[in-house]
């Protein structure tokens, strides 16, 4: 059985826990840092993926106006709204070889697995969409993307749990540009959080649980709290100067 540490810890700001993803792969891919599932949240924040073109996948003016941070990730696909209603899940590990894809088919599998059995597991029937999403009766609950670089293969994906459903299309474009320049373009769906479907309240707590108890079972791991490293803290504060608090990276077209 592996030995995993789980990494419960969000900041307040977006930035602040995007440069923290990112300081986990760089680490964990050297080997100085164990496999990690870490658990966390942002407030208020629109998140676009690596090659995305921030005005044509957000409301920008909106964003501003509702005091929405926007920040661009590390992993590829969609945009997505996180709010403190919606958990974000993450799960690396160091890649063995570059030549091993059956390691790292396996640990997305996993990952992707982990969202579907929690949701099961709390009363759902959840449904695999390619790529990454998770629907209920045809409306998306949950979404990841993921990325294979500096040794690590790295996951990160997230489970609307009480969202504001609502802020979802106030931030995110909803129509297809027609002058569309970006590498990747989100593909819109209609959306439901687990207190919607189930018809009843559910802690942030029984969520965390659940995942973490189905990601034991998925993974065949232990899973151990443990805190944030001192060189990851580091690296987090390097990334987030250079990177995540610049709009050269967060709203480059």
């Amino acid at each position: 059985m592996e030995r995993w540490r789980l990494l419960d810890l969000e900041y307040p700001e977006a930035p602040v826990n995007l440069a923290l993803e990112e300081a986990l792969a760089r680490e964990i891919g050297t080997g100085r840092s164990p496999p990690t599932l870490r658990l966390w949240r942002n407030r208020r924040a629109a998140i676009i993926g690596e090659n995305q073109a921030a005005n044509e996948e957000l409301q920008l003016k909106a964003c501003r106006d509702l005091h929405v941070e926007v920040v661009r990730r590390f992993t590829g696909g969609g945009a997505v709204y996180h709010d403190l209603g919606n958990l974000n899940y993450s799960i690396c590990a160091r890649r063995p070889s570059p030549s091993n894809l059956e390691f790292q088919q396996m640990l997305l599998r996993h990952a992707l697995d982990c969202a579907v059995e929690t949701i099961s597991r709390l009363g759902l029937e959840p449904e695999r969409v390619p790529t990454n999403s998770v629907m209920i009766r045809g409306r998306k609950i949950s979404g990841g993307a993921a990325a294979i670089r500096w040794g690590a293969v790295f996951y990160h994906g997230s489970i609307l749990v009480n969202s504001d459903l609502d802020m979802i299309w106030r931030v995110l474009r909803q129509e297809r540009s027609p002058k569309f320049r970006g590498l990747v373009q989100s593909i819109r769906a209609p959306v439901i959080s687990l207190e919607k479907a189930l018809g009843r309240e559910l802690s942030l707590d029984q969520v965390k649980n659940t995942m973490a108890s189905a990601f034991r079972e998925i993974f065949t791991a232990s899973l151990t709290p443990q805190a944030v490293t001192t060189q990851e803290l580091s690296t987090a504060a390097g990334l987030l100067n250079e990177k995540y608090s610049r709009e050269e990276w967060n709203l480059r077209k």
